[in-house]
């Protein structure tokens, strides 16, 4: 991922006293409607899909993560409850193709190796050897990669997401976005800049999907933003710095939101989401 101003990088990358691994998940991760908030390292909200991932794969993969996240060690083997993992999946059919999915996805990832000093890309897979149970009430047996272990252990930045939220935006690039905001909404600087490549990684674009920068931003950035500032306490801006006609960088600049506009964005979430579309743009949605 590229970034454009020196301090904005060096802020991105701003090293924190407390170890990533030593943060732990509050609440139940996998209850929808508990006031859960769980740990995503900075490495893995900025790793680069090289297997792209759709929305459903995402929230199960951060299921996962989550569930593993307070006992997380090499060579632990974590068990969880199939049935805790099918609110995004609609039957256990869809649940084990998301499994073969995962089991099939590769990342790439950017850390610094301790030992040596030197800036490293490591390849990874999501998930590591794993079984699954057969009949509705089976469990799901799974490791994690190695190589994401150890990068973790020298891990000073994370994102500390909401569960509430990740189940109810309904985009994978709303979820990309709103996992980029947490990463980095305590940090001095408020804005970074992208190239158009740079913010494709970071909401997880397929290569080859959504080429024009027109199809991009109607397709994928601005929904995106219009989700999180709906459904988050932030709110998210763009600017686009144009070289000629072509667009060269684009600006993300975040804020907290104030108190009453929170409070607006906890009612809408506690809404049903039979409407919300109209209610974001302001509309009232007539049933006939």
């Amino acid at each position: 991922m590229e970034s454009f101003s020196h301090q904005t990088d060096k802020t991105q990358h701003e090293p924190r006293e407390v170890a990533t691994l030593a943060l732990k998940v509050t609440g139940d991760p996998l209850d929808p409607d508990s006031p859960t908030s769980f740990i995503k390292p900075g490495e893995l909200v900025h790793a680069v899909e090289i297997t792209p991932l759709n929305r459903s794969e995402l929230v199960l993969y951060n299921q996962l993560l989550a569930h593993a996240w307070n006992d997380i060690a090499p060579g632990k083997i974590y068990s969880v409850a199939k049935a805790r993992l099918r609110g995004s999946h609609e039957s256990n059919d869809r649940l084990h193709d998301a499994f073969d999915r995962l089991m099939g996805a590769f990342a790439k990832i950017k850390y610094k190796d301790p030992a040596s000093g030197h800036a490293k890309t490591v390849r990874i897979s999501l998930l590591g050897p794993n079984a699954e149970e057969e009949g509705d009430q089976g469990r799901f047996h799974y490791t994690l990669d190695p190589m994401l272990l150890k990068v973790l252990q020298t891990s000073r930045t994370w994102a500390r997401l909401r569960s509430e939220i990740l189940y109810l935006l309904r985009s994978k690039y709303s979820i990309r976005l709103y996992e980029a905001i947490e990463q980095r909404i305590n940090m001095r600087r408020q804005h970074e800049a992208f190239t158009i490549d740079g913010l494709r990684e970071l909401l997880g674009v397929p290569k080859g999907k959504l080429t024009r920068f027109a199809d991009l931003n109607s397709q994928c950035l601005k929904p995106a933003i219009a989700e999180v500032n709906h459904l988050t306490d932030y709110e998210v801006a763009v600017a686009l710095k144009k070289r000629g006609r072509r667009v060269a960088t684009i600006t993300l600049t975040w804020l907290k939101k104030c108190p009453e506009s929170r409070t607006a964005a906890a009612k809408e979430r506690a809404q049903s989401r039979i409407g919300r579309t109209a209610r974001r743009k302001a509309t009232v949605e007539v049933i006939t």
